[in-house]
């Protein structure tokens, strides 16, 4: 019976777990931008840094600290405003940054294992999806636990298949961006998608 009620959850987990992963935000835009610049292989720090952050918060929550952001807005909304001000930040470097070309001191590189697990901390797209993963999609009573670890596995694979197409994109238009100038108009592309995300950061 109950395994019966934790396979009827999977397409839900899945369904979910695919349209808050697979859409534009500002993970996405950046697995882009690196796979573009950056190649695959050297993206992966990145991706890994995105899963190892959002899995840690995840746990987190599902212990139970989730609540206080439903309970306290205002801690919600610092992490609002502080992804704001970093998503400012990172869409300037990408302005600013130069073709992967360049022999230049200052090349830029891509985005670290750590950075991408610290930015998931103010990341309120991360933030809103794993609050409905451990609240709505949860099981109660005993099967909370097995349902728990089943949205954590569920959301990490098709999570990792969504950051994969990504990059996998930007890959593949790479091969256009051999022009210089057609590679900085990219990145201004990249950094205004970037400069999107911040008013649906504040209208969720």
């Amino acid at each position: 019976m109950h395994a019966t009620e934790l396979i009827a959850l999977i397409p839900a987990l899945v369904m979910f777990s695919l349209a808050a992963s697979i859409t534009p935000g500002p993970n996405n835009i950046l697995l882009t931008y690196s796979g573009a610049n950056f190649g695959i292989r050297k993206t992966m720090p990145h991706i890994a840094g995105i899963r190892a952050g959002m899995t840690l918060i995840h746990i987190v929550m599902l212990i139970g600290l989730g609540q206080l952001l439903v309970k306290n807005p205002n801690v919600h909304m610092l992490f609002k405003l502080l992804a704001s001000g970093y998503i400012l930040y990172l869409a300037y470097k990408i302005c600013l940054s130069r073709s992967t070309n360049s022999t230049s001191q200052d090349q830029s590189r891509p985005m670290s294992f750590v950075e991408a697990a610290i930015f998931q901390l103010i990341n309120p797209k991360c933030i809103a999806t794993l609050l409905s993963l451990s609240t709505a999609l949860t099981l109660p009573g005993e099967l909370y636990w097995p349902s728990a670890i089943l949205g954590v596995l569920m959301f990490n694979i098709v999570a990792l298949f969504s950051g994969f197409s990504w990059i996998y994109f930007g890959k593949v238009i790479s091969q256009k961006l051999q022009n210089p100038k057609h590679q900085q108009y990219f990145n201004y592309v990249m950094a205004s998608l970037l400069l999107v995300c911040l008013p649906l950061i504040h209208i969720s």
